[in-house]
């Protein structure tokens, strides 16, 4: 994954092996606030159900939601995944929650001592 960092980024050599993972950061999208709590509702759940599948099927090692409490934007999910931003990115797109704008997401490359971190159910 390191060859799909950005250009320009420049991580320090260090004296241990690193290993990256994606991160995917939800946060209120532009639409939010034209659905009713009915339809924003049904959003969400739509939004749990893709993202579950997205777990099942390897993509992501694990998501959760963030209760933010009056940042802006407002961050509302933050998932982990192996895949390339470039790999994730589609998948991300077909999320229902992010095609109808109530969220908007943003992938960073995490970078970190190997086996630092570990996620006991991605298999």
């Amino acid at each position: 994954m390191a060859d799909d960092l950005p250009p320009g980024v420049i991580l320090p050599e260090v004296d241990f092996e690193t290993e990256q993972l994606t991160v995917v950061i939800l946060f209120e999208g532009p639409r939010r606030h034209e659905y009713s709590q009915v339809q924003a509702q049904l959003l969400a759940n739509e939004h749990v159900m893709h993202t579950i599948g997205l777990a099942s099927q390897g993509h992501l090692l694990h998501a959760g939601a963030l209760i933010d409490e009056g940042s802006d934007p407002t961050l509302t999910g933050l998932g982990f995944s192996r895949l390339s931003p470039a790999q994730l990115r589609p998948l991300i797109e077909k999320d229902p929650a992010v095609a109808a704008g109530m969220e908007s997401y943003r992938l960073v490359t995490y970078s970190f001592p190997k086996g630092g971190m570990s996620f006991p159910r991605a298999g």
